[in-house]
């Protein structure tokens, strides 16, 4: 979706990426105000989500955003469906921005013997 150059892969640097925690469900009210609508989109379209987590990686301009969000609701969706859905719930948002890095995951099921 977004091509990486030399200049844009400095953005990814380690030191980038630690200037700020991923924001999630723990700390949404302090989210700033692009994380905050990825966030709320994202628990809107997958309420029983159990992590949403989304971080600023552009050193805080909010240009570049990694996302993660761990779902059941991905059960029997390949990655690349469960990429698309995300695309689609953020399509709005995706306009302004300069890249976005999207990582999912469909929670182990606890399988508990009583």
């Amino acid at each position: 979706m977004f091509q990486i150059t030399r200049r844009s892969a400095k953005l990814f640097s380690t030191n980038c990426i630690a200037l700020r925690k991923y924001a999630d469900s723990s700390n949404v009210a302090t989210l700033k105000g692009g994380e905050n609508i990825l966030y709320l989109s994202l628990q809107k379209k997958f309420p029983q989500a159990k992590e949403i987590k989304i971080k600023d990686i552009s050193g805080g301009c909010g240009a570049i955003f990694e996302v993660f969000i761990s779902t059941t609701e991905f059960k029997g969706m390949s990655m690349v469906k469960q990429h698309q859905l995300i695309n689609e719930v953020l399509k709005d948002q995706i306009k302004s921005m300069h890249g976005i890095r999207i990582h999912t995951e469909i929670p182990a099921e606890n399988n508990k013997s009583n």
